[in-house]
Order: structure tokens, then sequence, then C-alpha cells
């Protein structure tokens, strides 16, 4: 009966490998990043799902193909193929054992997933300290800085976002910015455990560099202290986001979903910010623990997604993501945190 079942399975790989070869030759010029409309109607047309097919003895060979649903699940199992068109990437950073980036997938001039990818060993080895001392000031300038309360961002890894996602007509996103906070920040007790912050951002990256340190909010230039905590005004601010004053050097202004459950004595594992700067959101992002994204890996947590609360209007025209996901994929041993279900929206 083992044999049997052994010899079953493998028949069902081998015959999912097969309709993913021949997918191949019926669409063999598909790129991660061309127009996806023809491929799409013929798999709406034929039952068929989109894949990015990628096999382990060529990690690095993307090739989006259409196969059975059952089929896909096979890949899903057997392979390093992942759900959707493939993806583009930007170029990797080093943290911890692994490396972070940013990719998308895209069909045709609409974004479907934008986000960031990083192999489970990235979580190993992170930095201890509680900053990489990039973003310091002497706030009672008794001529030394202290980590603890005159520092400010974590250990920050700025990343280039895809050149095929920021060419789309329409795409608000320019850049992204990935910090790791080793001892969380305040407000005390609500976000004061290690978690890394995933910021999208809107903002220029010019325009983020220059908010300089100084003595105001966190660690902050008075004045630019002044202009991140500008009102948005309430057209734009999304529904239950109220300003704390949580302005800090090199980053803006934080608005807080105050209905967020760690704001009513739950734990903190995860939740949304939205950044602003000078009356203008600036930011998006999912700030997640450490030990959420572990716990998916061991099976305790569930890949998921969330809804992503809305403004009335944004301020700039374009494409906007309506949920946050984080998800652990097993056969390719790695977390993607990202923003999918795009929206065109007007200003």
């Amino acid at each position: 009966m083992r044999a049997k079942k052994l010899l079953s399975w493998r028949a069902l790989l081998g015959a999912a490998l097969a309709i993913s070869a021949l997918t191949l030759l019926v669409w063999p010029n598909i790129p991660a990043q061309a127009t996806q409309t023809g491929a799409e109607a013929a798999a709406a047309s034929s039952g068929s799902v989109t894949v990015c097919l990628v096999t382990k003895d060529a990690p690095t060979r993307e090739r989006t193909v259409n196969v059975a649903p059952w089929a896909s699940q096979v890949l899903f199992t057997e392979t390093l193929s992942y759900a959707g068109p493939c993806s583009s990437y930007g170029p990797p950073s080093a943290l911890g054992n692994g490396t972070v980036r940013t990719y998308a997938q895209i069909a045709g001039t609409k974004p479907l997933t934008v986000g960031f990818v990083f192999p489970k060993a990235t979580l190993t080895g992170m930095p201890t300290t509680m900053t990489d001392g990039h973003h310091c000031y002497d706030m009672n300038a008794d001529g030394t800085v202290d980590e603890h309360t005159e520092c400010v961002g974590g250990h920050e890894r700025p990343l280039e976002l895809p050149s095929q996602l920021t060419s789309l007509p329409g795409m608000p996103l320019k850049w992204a910015l990935l910090n790791y906070n080793p001892m969380g920040h305040g407000p005390e007790h609500i976000y004061d455990t290690p978690h890394i912050d995933f910021h999208m951002y809107t903002q220029p990256k010019a325009e983020r560099d220059a908010i300089r340190s100084g003595p105001c909010g966190l660690a902050i230039n008075c004045d630019d202290y002044a202009t991140a905590t500008k009102p948005v005004p309430p057209q734009f601010l999304p529904q239950d986001y109220q300003d704390n004053g949580v302005a800090e050097a090199a980053m803006g202004n934080h608005l807080v979903d105050m209905n967020s459950p760690e704001w009513s004595s739950v734990a903190f594992t995860q939740t949304f910010i939205y950044g602003a700067y000078d009356s203008k959101i600036s930011f998006l992002e999912p700030m997640i623990t450490k030990a959420w994204l572990e716990g998916i890996a061991t099976g305790v947590n569930p890949s998921r997604c969330w809804p992503i609360k809305q403004p009335q209007q944004w301020q700039i025209a374009g494409w906007y993501p309506q949920e946050y996901c984080i998800d652990y994929r097993a056969n390719r041993g790695d977390y993607t945190v990202s923003m999918k279900n795009f929206k065109n929206s007007a200003a």
C-alpha cells in the first residue's frame, strides 16, 4: 500500500511538472514584468492559475506560467515556485545572517503586490545594540550621546524599489526603508519589544534625508519637528488615525490607529502606521514583532492579510494598497511582508 501511495505521489508530481513544461511551450515569452492580460485571459478560460515556476536546480531562473489549480499546489510543495506572476526585485542589503530586498508583482500596468522579501536566516544574527548611531543628538548637551534616549531609527536599511514598479504610470511609491529595533521604541509598554518597521515612502528620499537631528521630539530638529507635525487635512487622514507628536529625525511623524489592539491592553504583534511630513502622508508602514514573524515559520501564527484603512481622498492620485500581508513560504524558506489589492485612486 505504501509503495502504491509513493508511486501515485510521484506520478502526481510528474504530471504537475509536465503541465508546467507544456505551459512554457504555450506561453514561452512571458517575463515577470510583461503584460499579463493575454495569459490571464487564457488562464481564466482554461480554469488555470498563474504561477511563477522556479525549480530547485535553477533557483534564480523564474518563469511565469499557467497551470491547473491542483498542479500549482504540488509545485508550491515540491519546487521553489510561488503564486502569481514572477517578481521584479530591488538590490539586496545584508541583514542578520541573510539579506532583505524589495519585490513587486505586476500585471501589465497594474501593481499586484509590493513588499519586502528575506530568507529565514535574516532573523538570526540580527544586531543587538539599540541603534546603528546614524541619527543621534546630544539632547541634554552633556558631551555624550545616550543611545537609549538620544538616538532614533534602530538599524536602518534604505532599499530601492524595482524600476519596473517605480516606472508604472500612477505609482506613488518611490523607495523603501526597513528599520530593525532590537529593543523596540516608545511608547513604553506598547512598542518596546523587538520589531521591524517596513516603510514604503511616497516622499522623495532626498526630502526624507534632509529631516535633521535635534533636541525636539524624538531627537529631531525643532524646525523640522514643527514641519513634521503640521496637521494632515482631515479628508486625507485615514479613519481612526491620529497625531501623537511622534516625529523623529530622518523619518518624520508617525500617525497611529488608536483602535489597533495594542492600545487596548493587548500585546503588540503587528500594526499599520501612516507617516506624515509637512501636512502630507509620507509613508505607509506595516510594523511587526520579530516574535510574530518567527511564530509564522513554526506554525504558531498564521500567514494572513489585514485591511488598510483608507483616507477619504489621496493627496497624490495613483495606485494604493487596500491590505497588507505577512507570509512565510515554507518551500522557499523566506518571509514576505507585502501590500496588495491595489486600487487606482484619484486625488
